[in-house]
């Protein structure tokens, strides 16, 4: 089938149809829809495809035999990437800038039971539409995916900083999440075009250094603007940054679309697979964080979207084995050993990461009494550990081919993170151990993204890849709404509790409500109400802690099942 991609730069110059095509065979590390498979297969790869659990000392090489590329100056690799970069610099300052100022918006709302909803909203539809990236950007390019990403976000944090209403709010975080879940999944994909998978882990650390700017930044920037000038300018101050990345992508970066023209592509797109996954997993993840935090398990809304929420699922297994022409997400790649415990692993550790990000803040202005700045101030050494663990391991692999002992390392010091915070003490535990505290959880978690990302590549055929890891951030985002909804109502659920039987006799239940409500209101009560709430938030944050160690041990259970692969050091080309 011919190919009508234009040049990956802009500079190239202009070739053949033929030379083009035997050029980006050679070049691609993802075989896009029109060049490795057929538009007319069955939605699940063939066996062939995929190497037979092994786990012998001598491992053999990753499906599709390499056959090695041109090299590609690496001056140009770093101006694609550092448009891409800009956007997973974007993705992290959100996550933790909006993280620091939740305090403050829900106490300007009068909704603290319920703030997670903005962290929440945003992953809902993050989930929902990240793994259709990786086919649509087969189809429409990696340009365009990109761009539509950026322009999304842009939208939707404009709409955040405007809002004037907790509803407003929450519909503008989900507008921008549809976007949000585009920045980092198509900075990975490109990445995979472009280096080997012996290399992709040291790029894939760069990239982390990137992210853990943005991580270390947000949270000091939000505390701050949450103390002075406001919350809405945390997402204000996104908007130039949205515009300078869609600038640097549409000037810099040309990478490749499909052939054809526009109702071409819009026919190989899944539509009905789209739709049933979005739906599915958007329901799913309403039900369970309305589920014991705002209604009771029992109630019709929250078992009836769950119920529907698994019959779509249903349905879109169906859809992608019998009907998708060009599966939105290959079934055969992610029901295979190793790439199906990557994704757990991705969803484990997520559960963890997550519910550290959103806990710790409210943890230290709630019980600690700090100001939003100092609690921001806590993710830092997350954030930077997380990066540095990320870079150190892709240098570790690019040099030695093996990830496998150094994967088991990092899920043990995700396990140690929690235990530590377990340990945590009002008014007993020194301040530089809530600091120490904080560093094995970042560091196992950089790690880990960074290996598991490594060990998909190299299990999974090449024509499969961009797919591939679309879906793993679908499991990574999807254990990311459910650390934060689970851990909120872990919080809520046993703070209730708590200060049911601390607080009683006239106007208790008032006082409590207002406590759950409004973080701040707690500066307002004296004696023993005070001293009630402060003790019911430290109680409720221990059960936290305890589900964030639970998430983190099955992480490290199913990092036993992970196979190991040889990471070659060339960029296997697109089987034909």
């Amino acid at each position: 089938m011919s190919s009508e991609r234009t040049p990956l730069l802009q500079d190239r110059q202009v070739e053949s149809v033929n030379d083009r095509e035997e050029r980006e065979a050679q070049e691609s590390a993802i075989a896009s829809a029109f060049a490795g498979v057929d538009v007319n297969a069955s939605a699940f790869a063939p066996a062939s495809q995929f190497l037979a659990p092994v786990d012998e000392e001598e491992a053999p090489a990753a499906p599709a035999a390499p056959v090695e590329a041109p090299a590609r100056p690496k001056g140009d690799v770093f101006v694609i990437l550092g448009g891409m970069w800009i956007g997973t610099f974007l993705a992290a300052l959100d996550g933790t800038i909006v993280a620091t100022v939740l305090a403050t918006i829900g106490s300007e709302f009068n909704r603290s039971n319920t703030i997670s909803w903005i962290g929440l909203s945003y992953l809902l539809t993050q989930c929902g539409f990240q793994p259709l990236y990786g086919r649509l950007s087969d189809i429409f390019g990696r340009k365009a995916a990109t761009l539509f990403a950026s322009a999304v976000f842009l939208v939707g944090s404009l709409l955040c900083g405007l809002s004037q209403s907790f509803g407003q709010l929450v519909a503008a975080r989900a507008i921008a999440g549809i976007g949000g879940g585009g920045l980092t999944t198509m900075s990975s994909i490109v990445t995979s075009d472009l280096v080997s998978v012996r290399e992709r882990g040291t790029y894939q650390g760069f990239g982390n250094l990137v992210y853990a700017a943005g991580a270390a930044l947000g949270g000091p920037i939000g505390g701050l603007f949450g103390d002075t000038i406001g919350w809405r300018w945390s997402f204000l101050i996104q908007v130039p940054l949205c515009v300078l990345h869609f600038a640097v992508v549409w000037w810099k970066v040309n990478i490749p679309a499909g052939p054809g023209d526009m109702m071409s592509k819009i026919k190989r797109i899944d539509v009905f697979g789209a739709i049933t996954l979005v739906s599915a997993i958007a329901l799913i993840l309403l039900g369970v964080s309305l589920g014991g935090n705002q209604y009771p398990w029992s109630d019709p809304i929250v078992y009836g979207t769950l119920i529907g929420g698994f019959a779509d699922l249903g349905l879109f297994v169906l859809v992608e084995k019998y009907v998708a022409r060009e599966p939105v997400m290959p079934l055969g790649v992610i029901f295979t050993r190793t790439p199906g415990f990557v994704a757990l692993s991705n969803f484990f550790i997520s559960m963890s990461q997550f519910a550290i990000l959103y806990s710790i803040p409210l943890y230290f202005t709630a019980v600690e009494r700090t100001t939003s700045s100092y609690a921001g101030l806590h993710l830092i050494p997350n954030a930077v550990l997380a990066s540095t663990a990320s870079l150190l391991s892709g240098f570790y692999m690019q040099g030695s081919g093996h990830y496998k002992l150094l994967l088991f390392a990092m899920a043990v010091l995700g396990v140690v993170g929690p235990i530590m915070m377990l340990t945590w003490n009002r008014g007993h535990t020194p301040e530089w151990v809530y600091w120490l505290s904080m560093c094995p959880a970042g560091l196992g978690y950089g790690g880990m993204i960074t290996i598991l990302l490594v060990a998909l590549i190299a299990a999974v055929d090449p024509s499969s890849v961009a797919p591939a890891i679309g879906g793993s951030y679908l499991f990574r985002a999807t254990g990311s709404v459910l650390g934060i909804s689970l851990s909120t109502a872990i919080l809520q659920n046993t703070l209730s509790a708590d200060l049911s039987r601390s607080i009683t006799g006239k106007g208790a239940k008032q006082i409590i409500q207002r406590i759950r409500l409004d973080v701040s209101y707690i500066n307002q009560l004296h004696g023993r109400y005070r001293e009630a709430a402060i003790e019911a938030y430290a109680s409720a944050f221990h059960d936290v802690f305890w589900f964030i160690f639970i998430t983190a041990l099955l992480t490290l259970l199913c990092t036993f099942a992970i196979q190991r692969f040889d990471l070659p050091s060339t960029r296997p080309a697109a089987k034909k």
